[in-house]
């Protein structure tokens, strides 16, 4: 079992160990799994920490050319779109990750679709009636619900690549269905206006990776308009607004939420993939970031946000 070599104390650290001989193994095993200590989780990190240029742009086309073989072409919701059995979690690109990988491979000067072609449809076949999208596969067979959280990954995806391919109508709809469901959720609440029972997306996540929190849905929505010069109803995000104000008055600097030592994984033992059988591997490193104690990212996170909401303001897209 290669899981777990990995291993990080610092961030400092990181860009050698992605550059390591054990991460191209992994990466050639699997792009994905396990967490948290394979590679594509710590290029996820150093995006989240601004260091996204220590990332070998050699291993990252490798990470692109390993996906497009290991992934079906196709989001199967239906048992005639695959032949035969399938393994839905190393054999099926998840939305959150072909949104995160929309994002980083435009910051780091890739086109996405020039490597994994077939994916481009899935930004239209794929969105649901509502204008979002779902990683859980019975969303398109029952009850057509899209999720909070692969929306948001999905427009963060799509908002990076329009801004790296100057390209503003390709997924412009697209882009603009998503805005739309994030808005009738208000930002983090059911349709009706209220809290969802047992998300907690009022507190602060860092390092987010695929979790949700109301400052990423608000940021997600900002950069929208700051590509685009849309406008919005300042009635649609005034709550998660209040919200961002609240948590930069109080000098927040950590993650409220602790949520990564509870994660199970894909483990592999002799090549055979274990489905959650096992804990996630948790790096000293990301125990500290996901810690209670204070880092420097959340104050900067929620700063940046802070100065986009400014921006949009003086631009007069919050109407």
């Amino acid at each position: 079992m290669i899981s777990g070599v990995l291993k990080a104390n610092e961030l400092s650290e990181v860009g050698a160990l992605i550059k390591s001989e054990n991460a191209r193994l992994m990466i050639e095993r699997d792009v994905y799994w396990p967490k948290w200590d394979s590679p594509w989780w710590y290029i996820l990190l150093l995006e989240e920490t601004g260091r996204l240029a220590e990332v070998p742009v050699d291993v990252f086309k490798e990470l692109l050319t390993c996906a497009d073989r290991q992934y079906l072409k196709v989001f199967p919701v239906r048992e005639e779109d695959v032949e035969g059995p399938v393994n839905g979690y190393t054999e099926v690109m998840c939305f959150c990750f072909l949104g995160s990988l929309m994002k980083l491979a435009s910051k780091l000067d890739f086109d996405i679709f020039a490597h994994v072609p077939w994916a481009k449809t899935w930004l239209t076949r794929y969105q649901l009636p509502d204008g979002g999208y779902n990683c859980d596969e019975s969303a398109y067979k029952n009850n057509g619900k899209s999720s909070l959280v692969s929306t948001t990954v999905m427009l963060e995806g799509m908002t990076e690549y329009s801004r790296y391919t100057k390209d503003t109508e390709s997924f412009a709809v697209n882009m603009q269905k998503a805005v739309s469901y994030l808005i009738k959720h208000q930002v983090f609440l059911s349709t009706a206006g209220k809290e969802i029972p047992n998300t907690e997306w009022d507190k602060i996540i860092f390092p987010r990776f695929y979790e949700y929190d109301f400052s990423r849905g608000l940021e997600a929505i900002f950069d929208f308009l700051l590509l685009t010069g849309k406008k919005v109803r300042g009635a649609a995000v005034e709550q998660a607004l209040a919200m961002l104000r609240k948590k930069t008055d109080s000098g927040l600097a950590h993650s409220e939420k602790q949520w990564l030592s509870n994660e199970k994984t894909v483990s592999y033992y002799i090549e055979k993939p274990m489905v959650f059988q096992d804990m996630a591997n948790l790096p000293l490193l990301l125990k500290k970031l996901n810690s209670n104690v204070a880092n420097e990212f959340v104050p900067a996170m929620l700063a940046r946000i802070s100065r986009k909401h400014e921006e949009i303001k003086s631009r007069v897209l919050i109407v």
